[in-house]
């Protein structure tokens, strides 16, 4: 987990670094969606409350130039964050991304993928 500090509110922060790249592999993935992700529909979604709009569009667009996967933000509600949404089309890309590294237990999560 990656932190800063917030001078506004005088604490510690998540916050996605901008080198997050190079961190961002198929097992960390697989234990971010273990961890924060469900299935939604034929996508998937991973909750990300806690980051601003801007870092996890930069995020989105790490995770389509490092993996080819399509994820956009959904909103929570009214001062409910975003969270990422995995979509449908990239299901099956996605689960062979992460599935080996996930629990067995935790498969129902993909869906049918």
């Amino acid at each position: 987990m990656f932190y800063k500090f917030n001078e506004l509110e005088n604490k510690l922060v998540k916050t996605i670094p901008y080198e997050i790249e190079k961190y961002l592999t198929p097992l960390s993935l697989a234990i971010w969606f273990m961890d924060d992700g469900s299935n939604l529909g034929k996508g998937a979604k991973i909750v990300t409350n806690c980051f601003t709009y801007k870092e996890l569009q930069f995020l989105c667009e790490i995770i389509f130039k490092k993996y080819n996967l399509i994820v956009t933000l959904h909103s929570g509600g009214k001062n409910k964050g975003y969270s990422l949404y995995i979509n449908s089309k990239s299901m099956p890309l996605f689960s062979k991304i992460v599935k080996p590294y996930m629990l067995p237990s935790l498969n129902y999560k993909l869906g049918d993928y």
